[in-house]
């Protein structure tokens, strides 16, 4: 049992190195309207599926994503507290984890489904699709247990995702794929917009490019370069692409879902419930794909 002036020592320390002091100045000084509704996207987005689903067959048919949809909810909320902290490489490197959870889920639980699985189209995907289907043949997995339980799936790929092979599964086929697949329906050219403009930019925080380091940053604001510094237009801009992560994110969780939602009224009627709160904070891909479900 740790001594208490040694706990003592180590907690106020670590209380210390959270940054509280940069919380409350990005909380009082940046552009709350913005945090606020960035913030509550976050858990929109999670509240979506636990009142989507409500039967134990349709959850498990969907677990192929639901798992990974509910980390998004963790990852989302710690990259939100960084970038108040001040630390904003680790925010979007964060964020880009969430955007990645989400694409990535949504991939896998179609993976899992012949309605969609019988369509892959590039070449990498159409060999993991031919690598299940000569499973399935040799009754090594069952269909109908991948139809039902889609988590399934996992086991199923890992000897793909292990193969050492230059035709490796980018971010970029995952996205081009879920395009074909619908999966980001109503967003218009999702390549572009997701990919293009999101994906890769956050992807510069995780490759470190050199203005996307923190010390790049405080370069480029002329700030001290040894103190962590709240930067505020650094902060709204973060803001911004949290916002569109949830937006895209609530499209996707919608697609993935639309079948169950489409047979069950009380699914419908409470997201007609949430449709106000949805346009308040200005989730406007996720409007627009409510309206043309509820129609």
């Amino acid at each position: 049992m740790i001594e208490d002036k040694h706990f003592k020592g180590a907690f106020y320390h670590t209380l210390n190195e959270l940054e509280i002091p940069n919380i409350v100045i990005s909380i009082q000084k940046g552009d709350f309207r913005k945090m606020e509704r960035a913030h509550d996207s976050i858990h929109e987005c999670i509240n979506l599926a636990p009142n989507l689903v409500n039967n134990e067959d349709d959850y498990f048919s969907k677990t192929a994503f639901l798992i990974y949809h509910y980390e998004t909810f963790w990852q989302a909320h710690r990259s939100f507290i960084e970038a108040l902290s001040g630390y904003y490489n680790a925010a979007y490197s964060l964020l880009r984890n969430v955007l990645e959870l989400l694409i990535r889920g949504a991939f896998w639980e179609c993976m899992a489904h012949k309605r969609y699985r019988n369509k892959a189209q590039n070449n990498p995907v159409k060999e993991l699709k031919d690598m299940l289907e000569e499973r399935l043949k040799e009754k090594r997995i069952d269909e109908n247990e991948l139809e039902k339980t889609s988590v399934t799936i996992y086991d199923v790929i890992r000897p793909f995702l292990e193969k050492k092979t230059k035709n490796k599964i980018t971010t970029l086929m995952i996205v081009e794929q879920l395009t074909t697949w619908g999966i980001f329906d109503p967003i218009s050219e999702p390549e572009a917009i997701v990919y293009d403009k999101i994906y890769r930019e956050l992807s510069k925080n995780v490759h470190v490019e050199p203005d996307k380091t923190d010390i790049g940053r405080k370069l480029l604001s002329k700030r001290n370069l040894f103190e962590n510094e709240v930067i505020l237009d650094e902060l709204t801009k973060y803001t911004d692409f949290l916002h569109k992560v949830m937006d895209i994110g609530m499209v996707i969780e919608l697609n993935i879902l639309e079948d169950i939602i489409g047979k069950n009224e009380q699914a419908k009627r409470w997201l007609k419930e949430r449709l106000p709160t949805i346009d308040e904070l200005e989730l406007n891909y996720t409007s627009s794909k409510i309206k043309e479900i509820t129609r």
